[in-house]
């Protein structure tokens, strides 16, 4: 019974990202589109920056903006951060359609945005790529190795943004990831992957109600929700891709979205990678602006963000326990930023049943800061405080509490996965420092404890730290962090990362050690 329903689902994403793929052809009288990066995308936010260059005066180039941009705020618009004036951390939500208009800013790379392939400029294709290389050492990895680790990394990508008229479009990425060294990382697929399909998906615009509707179909990255649940997972070479569809309407004010994904089963060689992983994951969410305030040149703003995710796993261990994994986690997110305040408020509440028992647990996660100063130039004073709920996964019967990370981003504590959000309470000082435009200076101190003794502590991929369920103690782990990042160009970050991990004595008593994690990271992209 099991193989037969597996093998329908496995055909109902594929039918879902062929749809994606024909799509185009089916809506050939739709007239709009909108910008996936938002209005802010027409013109470079910083002019002291290096801007893109302008395209040739011959060229055909679209006029006005995009009559179908998000009229909500671009950045509530839940396609994930923006990582300067133009690029994104999800390259498949940049727009890059200003390039071919009259005035575009300067750039080296504008030969590959914006290429017309009508009279008109309506249909327009865009290149995009990136190559990121890293090379780190740890002196004793996952805490229990005594032999040192030194390894390399390395992510390909290229990426063909065709634009059909204002209202369709077709986005495709090629992702390739290697990685090697001494005593490094075995190599499974998010590490070692010659080459995948990371997205190819069809999304098409319209107007709806006043408002802009948006699906998309095919396979995608999605960074939606609080972090604490939901991220593509930057840190490996492979990020988290979903198959099928998601649906949104965005009005001014008030934002919706929801979908229906299966996540893509990655292989390590060339495109062997397949729909469909013994995981689904659906549900919708809602941003609502609160507050708004753009006085005396401010854009101060407060969003409440409700939400709803559905996840199951046909096969899933955990301590003792071993079977399907159904979690329905709802929750709500309030975050912004008003004067000197940022505040980013997450609390989730996890039911459903793992392993034919029942599920009750919770999580929270608060991160606030304050400006010292006034400017984008200003340091940064803040913490962040988080606890997420453990136990019942070496108990013979009961309610599991321990709180599934589902997509969460694994390095909220620390930068190689030495913790994860299970089990597990805390906090940590921040301090950001922005030396120039170009260099920026960010440290964290995290102290973290386990809040049930009678559950084991868990790596930030959510692997239990085998023995530490056997020990008596809750203090976990002390990580301090420093990260500084150089951008002497808009296509080059240049990233130096330490984290230096102090076991506490759950981790010593099941024979756990300190570690000191370094990493130097290049990141190149146009």
């Amino acid at each position: 019974m099991r193989s037969h329903r597996k093998g329908w689902r496995v055909g109902r994403w594929a039918g879902c990202l062929t749809l994606g793929l024909v799509a185009p052809g089916l809506v050939p009288t739709v007239a709009f589109a909108a910008d996936s990066a938002g209005s802010t995308a027409d013109l470079p936010a910083n002019r002291h920056e290096t801007e893109p260059k302008a395209v040739p005066a011959s060229t055909p180039a679209p006029a006005g903006k995009d009559p179908l941009a998000s009229p909500f705020p671009a950045e509530a618009d839940g396609l994930g951060p923006r990582l300067g004036p133009h690029y994104r951390l999800l390259r498949g939500a940049e727009d890059w359609r200003f390039m071919g208009r009259e005035g575009a800013p300067d750039d080296r790379f504008a030969p590959l945005k914006a290429i017309p392939l009508d009279g008109g400029g309506d249909v327009t294709l865009s290149l995009s790529g990136g190559q990121r290389t890293s090379v780190s050492h740890s002196t004793r990895p996952l805490l229990n190795d005594t032999r040192s680790r030194t390894e390399w990394l390395s992510r390909t990508n290229l990426a063909a943004d065709l634009r059909i008229g204002p209202a369709v479009r077709v986005y495709g990425q090629l992702v390739s990831g290697h990685i090697f060294g001494t005593n490094e990382t075995r190599h499974v697929p998010v590490w070692e992957n010659d080459l995948i399909v990371q997205q190819l998906f069809t999304e098409i615009r319209a107007p709806v109600a006043s408002g802009v509707a948006r699906i998309t179909i095919g396979r995608q990255e999605f960074f939606d929700g609080p972090r604490f649940l939901i991220s593509p997972r930057e840190n490996p070479n492979i990020r988290v891709s979903m198959n099928c569809a998601r649906l949104s309407m965005d009005w001014s004010r008030v934002r919706f979205t929801v979908f229906d994904f299966t996540p893509t089963a990655q292989g390590n060689g060339i495109f062997d990678d397949g729909i469909g992983n013994g995981e689904t994951f659906s549900g919708g969410l809602a941003s609502l602006l609160l507050a708004r305030n753009r006085a005396q040149g401010t854009n101060d703003a407060i969003y409440l963000d409700p939400f709803y995710y559905h996840y199951t796993r046909e096969q899933r261990t955990s301590g003792l326990l071993s079977g399907s994994d159904r979690r329905e986690t709802w929750g709500a997110r309030l975050w912004g930023h008003w004067g000197r305040v940022a505040f980013d408020w997450s609390a989730m509440k996890q039911d459903g049943r793992f392993a034919g028992r029942p599920v009750d647990a919770w999580a929270l996660s608060t991160r606030q800061s304050v400006a010292l100063g006034s400017g984008k130039q200003a340091p940064r004073l803040g913490f962040h405080a988080d606890y997420a709920s453990g136990g019942g996964s070496y108990a013979a019967d009961g309610k599991v509490g321990a709180f599934n990370i589902l997509y969460n981003a694994t390095i909220i504590f620390s930068d190689d996965n030495y913790i994860g959000a299970s089990n597990v309470m805390g906090v940590a000082p921040t301090l950001s420092v922005p030396l120039s435009r170009q260099l920026k200076v960010a440290t964290e101190a995290g102290f973290y404890w386990r809040p049930n003794e009678d559950d084991a502590a868990y790596r930030g991929n959510a692997v239990v730290y085998a023995g530490t369920q056997n020990v008596q103690g809750r203090h976990l782990v002390n990580i301090a962090r420093a990260r500084i990042d150089w951008t002497p160009d808009p296509h080059v970050v240049l990233s130096g990362i330490a984290n230096y991990v102090d076991a506490g004595k759950v981790l010593t008593r099941a024979g756990y050690g300190d570690n000191l994690f370094l990493q130097t990271r290049l990141t190149l992209r146009f």
